[in-house]
């Protein structure tokens, strides 16, 4: 099973908190976040500068081959989550996401010399539902993304690695793919939503309730998108769990043609994403993890000190 491993090198982090520092409108929630464990707003330029700092003395001896070796430990990307889980009624996070990708693609690309893209995912990050996660995709697709925090359901966990083990091999594969490598998207995305929102008597009705929750944390035109798709899932799913023709349902037949369509792979797999990433921040705000703490500055600072 594939592992989910979500950690950045310290310019994303010099991005991040730059960028937050800069956002007026999410001045109060940040300032509430952080006084929880007695941290001032001032801080989100303090943080920026020392991580800046530290990706500028790490560019001495970075080469392509070794960036991913600068990467910073866990504990840094779930304190941003946990941050960023604070701005949840904000609205959508696609702007603030996609302001982050290029500001670090703009920096990485000029500083460090013949770095290749894709960026590799210690230079990838994406903030979705309001959680930090990193792009393992492959042939530079943004998905799948490893979240910085795990789901805290352990059904959850794996089933969503099994998934993203499964997007990363049809990935490396030429098309078109074989019939059944795309229909299994149906079952594990059906069985992810049933298990994300258990108390609902069926996943189909799990999958509208994800779907409501999570509509305000993406951009109107993609909440959209995956809305229509999300319409014919149930349908499409049952269909090719029964064969049979059945008045009640698509003939299987048609189904497979409609689904044998990358985009239909595509659009599961951000759907699936979102509704974890949308629980993970959730879960954050209501169980922050071990490193949210009074002193956790400190301690991550120790790591990012820079010795003169």
């Amino acid at each position: 099973m594939v592992q989910m491993n979500c950690v950045f090198v310290p310019l994303v982090f010099a991005e991040l908190y730059k960028l937050l520092a800069g956002e007026k409108r999410h001045s109060d929630a940040l300032e509430e976040q952080l006084a929880s464990i007695n941290l001032p707003l001032d801080w989100l330029a303090e943080a920026g500068d020392a991580y800046n700092a530290k990706w500028t003395s790490d560019l001495e001896y970075l080469t392509p081959d070794s960036v991913a070796q600068c990467a910073l430990s866990e504990q840094h990307s779930q304190f941003a989550t946990w941050l960023l889980a604070g701005l949840h009624a904000s609205g959508a996070c696609g702007e603030l996401s996609a302001n982050l990708e290029a500001t670090v693609m703009t920096r990485a690309l000029s500083e460090v010399d013949g770095i290749p893209t894709p960026l590799p995912p210690v230079l990838s990050p994406k903030i979705i539902g309001w959680a930090l996660g990193s792009v393992i995709g492959r042939e530079g697709s943004d998905l799948p993304v490893a979240p910085a925090l795990s789901p805290s359901d352990e059904n959850v966990r794996a089933a969503f690695e099994g998934l993203i083990e499964h997007v990363l091999a049809i990935q490396g594969m030429s098309e078109p793919w074989p019939e059944m490598m795309q229909t299994a998207m149906y079952w594990r995305g059906y069985g992810l939503a049933e298990a994300l929102r258990p108390e609902e008597s069926t996943g189909g009705l799990a999958l509208k309730r994800l779907r409501l929750e999570t509509f305000s944390s993406m951009a109107y035109a993609e909440g959209l998108t995956i809305g229509k798709h999300l319409d014919s899932f149930n349908g499409r799913r049952n269909a090719l769990s029964h064969i049979t023709d059945d008045p009640s349902r698509p003939r299987f037949v048609d189904v497979i043609d409609e689904v044998r369509q990358s985009s239909d792979i595509d659009l599961t797999m951000r759907a699936m994403t979102q509704f974890v990433f949308y629980d993970v921040a959730r879960v954050a705000r209501e169980h922050p993890p071990a490193v949210v703490r009074q002193g956790a500055w400190e301690s991550m600072e120790r790591e990012i000190h820079v010795w003169s």
